[in-house]
């Protein structure tokens, strides 16, 4: 009897030692995935910023992408530092950035109005998301809200 209990003890420890070893490596799956994910995330900020800089070098403007595609107001979603740069770039041209969005109403601009996603959307011809690294679920919830047409900051610069 002591012989069978003996036995099923190390059979515990080992499914214990087994589900340890699995549990460790699944964490350490899902910390390599996250670190994998902003690498990610800084490598398109770099790619952006890197055309974004050549344009300027190359004395080029954002509005022209706006003119072209005749949208002569605009709305910008998320005041970071892109959506910062963006209003920057164009408070002094032809197009109108008429309010942002965010979630941070009390937003570090207070030269524009900054509106909540959840809030109704003044009408604009053209959304503008800056926060390109999430620019999918953000384009696909405001779909769901509004009929302006929503646009990536990486498409505007890689399209002038």
């Amino acid at each position: 009897m002591k012989r069978k209990a003996g036995i099923a003890g190390i059979a515990g420890a080992l499914c214990i030692g087994i589900a340890g070893i699995a549990l460790t490596n699944k964490m350490k799956n899902e910390e390599i995935q996250k670190r994998q994910k902003a690498k990610d995330k800084f490598k398109g900020y770099y790619n952006l910023l890197n055309q974004w800089l050549r344009l300027k070098q190359e004395n080029k403007s954002l509005e022209t992408y706006f003119i072209e595609n005749q949208y002569k107001t605009i709305a910008i979603y998320g005041m970071g530092e892109l959506g910062n740069r963006l209003y920057d770039e164009l408070k002094e041209s032809s197009v109108q950035v008429k309010y942002a969005i965010d979630e941070n109403t009390a937003g570090a601009y207070s030269e524009i109005d900054i509106i909540a996603p959840e809030e109704d959307f003044p009408e604009v011809d053209v959304i503008v998301v800056t926060a390109v690294f999430a620019y999918h679920e953000i384009e696909e919830k405001l779909s769901d809200r509004t009929d302006i047409q929503v646009i990536s900051l990486e498409d505007v610069v890689f399209e002038v």
